[in-house]
């Protein structure tokens, strides 16, 4: 065997070593053994599960709800079936055999045999799934939609709202707002989505600002006003918002729940 062969080895043969002294196996009760990992998930705790004998010969290795309680308790919500998020959830455990069950679980019935790999295709699968509170921002347009979908619904009492208005522009287009946000009597806001914002957002912003001034005037009168609605606010953002100000178009940062209160709910 040469050098190289022989510190492949020493390497592998560490990290085996390491692995075995760091994963720590602690039974429960009769038939609950709980395991203790070395890794950390996104939110800073240890990564442990359990496995559950049942009849049979047969293990459940099973989280028993920890992870979708986690992120939803840190306002990431996976559980709609209809979001983004809960078909991301799914294509990160499908791969693996793993099922979502009761009360959240995210789990897998196994053989004895299989337990060794079972154990760890689990730990990826959890890091996997803490992932999703932190995907960056240009990949989740979608989510931030339905976020902003869920927030708007589940708080009618305190915003007046329609969905989806068409207004019809001077060149013959057609624009979409997401919303219009009637927070007094006779107050109309327009208000379209971004995830993120750019020089060639702006431009487009500032574009349907001028197209629809006639759809604005013809049906709001001098009441309405046209609103963006974007998913936090960076520091290289900041220009563009500027410049939409400068067009009287008002920009509202949705991860600043204050300001979105202030500025749409009911008055």
């Amino acid at each position: 065997m040469d050098t190289q062969d022989l510190e492949i080895k020493s390497i592998a043969n560490n990290w085996s070593s390491w692995m075995t002294g760091q994963t720590n196996f602690k039974r429960l009760n009769n038939n609950k053994i709980q395991v203790i990992t070395p890794f950390i998930d996104n939110f800073g705790d240890g990564i442990l599960f359990n496995i559950i004998s049942k009849e049979n010969d047969i293990y459940q290795v099973t989280d028993e709800g920890y992870t979708i309680w986690n992120l939803t308790s840190n306002g990431i919500n996976v559980k709609s079936k209809q979001s983004n998020r809960w078909r991301i959830l799914l294509s990160i455990i499908t791969p693996y055999n793993f099922k979502i069950g009761k009360n959240d679980t995210i789990f897998k019935l196994v053989k004895k045999s299989e337990l060794s790999q079972t154990i760890t295709d689990f730990i990826q699968v959890l890091i996997n799934v803490s992932d999703i509170a932190f995907m960056n921002r240009t990949n989740t347009a979608s989510v931030f939609f339905d976020d902003v979908r869920d927030y708007f619904n589940e708080r009618r009492s305190d915003y007046s709202f329609l969905n989806t208005i068409y207004a019809d522009g001077k060149t013959s287009q057609k624009y979409k707002f997401e919303y219009l946000f009637t927070p007094k009597p006779n107050e109309f806001k327009l208000t379209k989505m971004y995830n993120t914002l750019s020089k060639n957002s702006m431009e487009a912003i500032i574009g349907i600002w001028s197209d629809t001034s006639g759809f604005r005037e013809n049906n709001y009168g001098t009441n309405s006003s046209f609103n963006i609605l974007i998913n936090g606010i960076s520091d290289k953002e900041k220009p563009f918002i500027d410049g939409l100000l400068s067009h009287e178009i008002d920009v509202i940062d949705f991860q600043n729940k204050n300001e979105v209160k202030d500025k749409l709910s009911i008055k």
